[in-house]
């Protein structure tokens, strides 16, 4: 079952992935740094976590003043502790932790329930879990929640065509996702 120090494994993959600041035209999060985007942090209100620059807002400067310290944080509160880790295993967390950052928790949530073939609800409760248990491979399931999560961005793509160019990104990210599974 996931840990703190499988937390920490986790987003030392998921911040090299994200990388430092950018505002790319097209991405719905608008300005994003380490991979917190200003929507996101507008959305949650946290003014302790996010008004970096304590002007009573949380703005652009204050995504630009996040650093790897203040994001793990956040990551931590919204995306990690958001979900039972506790009672998932390991690879599988890492996954759904790496999911509900890039595509938010429900969504992950529910790739989690389409992977087990439960009712995806968007809420982890006691019938995801009871499936998780019967699962006999922890590596092979996160395995197979990445290959739907592929099949997902595809699917984004092809229904918006402005995504296509992020489609390569999305799709390098979830195969360093498959080779970093033997690392959790």
């Amino acid at each position: 079952m996931a840990t703190n120090q499988d937390y920490i494994k986790a987003l030392g993959f998921l911040l090299a992935a994200e990388g430092g600041y950018n505002n790319i035209p097209g991405d719905t999060g608008g300005p994003t740094n380490l991979g917190i985007s200003l929507r996101f942090l507008q959305d949650t209100g946290d003014y302790d976590l996010g008004d970096l620059d304590h002007d009573g807002d949380i703005d652009i400067a204050d995504i630009k003043l996040l650093d790897p310290d203040k994001a793990a944080r956040i990551f931590k509160k919204y995306f990690w502790d958001y979900f039972p880790m506790k009672e998932i295993p390991a690879q599988i967390a890492y996954v759904l932790f790496d999911v509900a950052v890039n595509s938010g928790q429900k969504a992950a949530a529910k790739l989690l329930q389409a992977a087990l073939g439960v009712t995806p609800d968007g809420i982890i409760g006691g019938k995801t879990l009871y499936s998780l248990g019967l699962i006999s491979s922890s590596y092979m399931f996160a395995e197979r929640m990445c290959t739907k999560r592929k099949l997902q961005y595809m699917d984004y793509a092809k229904r918006n065509h402005t995504l296509n160019k992020f489609l390569p990104g999305w799709l390098n990210r979830v195969d360093q996702i498959r080779k970093n599974l033997f690392e959790i």
